[in-house]
């Protein structure tokens, strides 16, 4: 058993109430992702029994005290949090071969961040990710509802604004090699990439998103086209819709 899902008892911790068909929507959820253990919203977030603290270990020799801790056979581990490191704790934990991580999803409660772990034992090959990537995206539209409160809009994995890019080397890998600058493939959290025009855009940018629009734009024009876009996207202070762009090609074409 390698992660514990905490998430439910975390959120009842936190005042929230948890009712029955939320909890098996979430407890559905995670079996799609391989997690075989998820807490009830009654249950204990950390066990009695449970390894707790550790927080400070990764400025030693870890993988040696590692290595004595699995000697201990199956429990439930709680990596401390007080440095932000429990998710990188748990990772380089999995990566000795260790399990009985207790986790939540986007780390809440001071827990290591279970989506991220997912990731992390689907990247090194252990628990290889089979399903639809679309249940990264229902579990946090369920979190959301349960917790109330959004994900971080850039949030590793969950984020909606991971895979948007709107300037620099990662948008102009894409058309390339995307893998250049992505950790891993959008589809495979049920994610996609999405170009978006705003202040910090070049004209890489701008002729990538009239490629994907099908926009026929002189490109003699995209250095004024540019100018007006940035400035749009400063006045609005957000990035542009696809339809206020297009909308901006079309004034300056017919201008």
């Amino acid at each position: 058993m390698h992660l514990i899902d905490a998430t439910l008892p975390v959120l009842v911790a936190q005042g929230r109430i948890i009712d029955r068909v939320q909890a098996r929507r979430w407890s559905w959820a995670l079996s799609r992702l391989d997690i075989a253990k998820v807490k009830g919203p009654k249950e204990p977030v950390v066990a009695s029994d449970a390894l707790c603290g550790l927080d400070g270990v990764l400025t030693g020799d870890y993988q040696a005290l590692f290595q004595k801790l699995r000697r201990l056979g199956r429990i439930e581990i709680v990596f401390g949090d007080n440095f932000g490191w429990a998710t990188a704790l748990a990772a380089c934990w999995l990566e000795e071969g260790g399990g009985g991580v207790v986790c939540s999803l986007t780390g809440s409660g001071g827990l290591a961040a279970l989506e991220r772990l997912r990731l992390c034992l689907h990247v090194s090959g252990r628990v290889p990710l089979t399903g639809s990537g679309h249940v990264f995206q229902e579990l946090r539209q369920l979190f959301e509802e349960m917790s109330g409160q959004a994900v971080d809009h850039f949030a590793p994995v969950l984020g909606r604004g991971v895979f948007v890019g709107e300037s620099g080397v990662h948008v102009d890998s894409w058309p390339k090699d995307p893998s250049l600058y992505e950790p891993f493939p959008p589809q495979l959290v049920g994610a996609k990439r999405l170009l978006t025009i705003g202040r910090h855009s070049g004209q890489v940018a701008l002729r990538l998103k009239c490629w994907q629009l099908g926009l026929s734009y002189p490109q003699e024009k995209f250095p004024e086209l540019l100018t007006l876009a940035r400035d749009k996207s400063t006045a609005l202070e957000r990035s542009l819709t696809d339809q206020e762009f297009t909308d901006l090609t079309q004034i300056r074409m017919e201008g």
